[in-house]
């Protein structure tokens, strides 16, 4: 990187290629505001009033968006909801609540009677 920099350096030197007039700095705030039109005085150049009928309409607007936000959110979770799973009778043993819940896993997991044989006598 440095070489590159040292090439160009030699080629095009290392002082200012940009000019500026003399005194234009001096000059340049002056120059610059008799450039400017002037401002008119009087009610045309104050700042217009905002008119609060737009901003209290906006407020309507974004609540109304809000509750229909709310009242579509709550429609998709009631009616869209996937079906629970009925709750286990209390009168079940220990055991065929464990083969139960094993059997649920077993189905989630998509694993078939013939795996699970193939798993058992190490054929697999």
């Amino acid at each position: 990187m440095m070489k590159e920099e040292d090439i160009i350096r030699k080629k095009c030197g290392a002082g200012n290629p940009f000019r500026v007039p003399e005194g234009y700095f001096e000059h340049f705030t002056s120059d610059l505001m008799a450039r400017l039109p002037e401002k008119a005085e009087g009610p045309a150049s104050a700042t217009p009033l905002r008119r609060p009928r737009r901003t209290l309409a906006a407020w309507y607007a974004a609540a109304a968006v809000l509750c229909g936000a709310m009242f579509l959110g709550g429609y998709h979770l009631r009616h869209n909801r996937a079906p629970q799973a009925a709750p286990m009778a209390q009168s079940l043993s220990a055991t065929e609540a464990e083969d139960a819940y094993m059997d649920d896993v077993l189905d989630y997991a998509m694993v078939s009677n013939h795996e699970i044989a193939l798993y058992l006598t190490d054929a697999y």
